[in-house]
Order: structure tokens, then C-alpha cells, then sequence
């Protein structure tokens, strides 16, 4: 299941690692765009896993839905690399959490109520992008949307558990959950 592909520039990068759910550990070095989309078994997007400026790190979840992802497209002005890794590799949510970007959290309480905040990417103009949904916490299958907003933001939403929390951020972020 390991992959680790790297490049410098434009690739389309192939992944060897199967339909199982795995976790994409995200490095960018350059100083200007970097983006990041999973493609289809026919190379169409399936969406965007990265879009910013400038030397970044992430982590994003991939075939955690009924939508395999084949191979990612990168577009870089500068070195980057991608590692896959395995589900055991996200990071525990024990109450509350606050991630610099995009981030795959393992939740392993019960439902509770999770307070959100975005604090936005002061880069971008809108102010920056956040997508926080969660999914099985075995990575098989989707479960709800939390937040889907632009520019700097505060909220709660209901949190079922065990889960996985995959948030797509351009900038700093954070999670707390009240059990209810």
C-alpha cells in the first residue's frame, strides 16, 4: 500500500496503492501555485485536493467514497512530494484539535457537538476555502458535511461518532466536540 511519488513541476502521478482508503501526505517547496486533483480511472477530476501559494503541507483522505481515485494531477512552479499512507496514520481528536491546513482527524468518541472555526488564508481573496466532512471511521463511505465555507468562519454542527474528520483548508483550523 506505500507509495511515495515526487516531482518537480507539472506531473500526472499514477497510484499503485489499490481502492482502499488511504491518506495523502502532501509537500510543496515552490514559491508560487500548487494544486492538487484526484482523477478517475479515465484521468477526469474528482475534485480538488489542493489549490494555494507558495511552500505548503497537508494531509488529504482519498477513496473514503464510492469514487476510487487512479491518479493525482500536480501542478507546481517547484519540488513537491505525496506519500500514501494508512488510515491508522490520522491523527487522534481527543476533544479538540487545531490543524495548520488540510488534515484527516480519527474521532473515537461518541456524538457530540463539534464548534468549527476557520480562520481563513489572508493569501487568498476571498479570504480562503474550508470543506470539514467525515466519513466511516474504517474510511468506507461518507457520512455528513460539516462546514463548506470561504473567507474566516465560526459554527457548530452535529458530529456522529466514531468517525473520520477530513478537513480541506488552505489555512489554520480547528475542531472541539462537546459529548452530548
Amino acid at each position: 500500500m506505500s507509495q511515495r511519488i515526487g516531482g518537480d513541476g507539472n506531473q500526472v502521478a499514477r497510484l499503485t496503492t489499490g481502492v482502499e482508503p488511504v491518506i495523502l501526505d502532501i509537500r510543496h517547496q515552490g514559491a508560487g501555485h500548487f494544486v492538487v486533483d484526484a482523477l478517475e480511472g479515465k484521468l477526469r477530476s474528482q475534485g480538488q485536493l489542493v489549490y494555494t501559494d507558495g511552500p505548503f503541507s497537508c494531509r488529504s483522505l482519498i477513496n473514503a467514497d464510492d469514487r476510487p481515485v487512479k491518479a493525482l494531477r500536480v501542478q507546481a512552479d517547484g519540488p513537491w512530494t505525496i506519500e500514501v499512507t494508512a488510515l491508522s496514520s490520522a491523527l487522534p481528536l481527543d476533544g479538540q484539535a487545531r490543524r495548520p491546513a488540510s488534515d484527516v482527524l480519527c474521532y473515537e468518541g461518541g456524538p457530540g457537538i463539534a464548534t468549527l472555526t476557520y480562520e481563513g488564508d489572508p493569501r487568498s481573496g476571498d479570504g480562503g476555502y474550508c470543506l470539514i466532512e467525515t466519513f466511516e471511521a474504517d474510511g468506507g463511505g461518507f457520512l455528513d458535511e460539516l462546514a463548506n465555507r470561504t473567507g474566516p468562519w465560526q459554527g457548530e454542527a452535529p458530529l456522529s461518532g466514531p468517525c473520520l474528520v477530513h478537513a480541506r483548508s488552505d489555512g489554520p483550523w480547528s475542531i472541539s466536540v462537546q459529548p452530548v
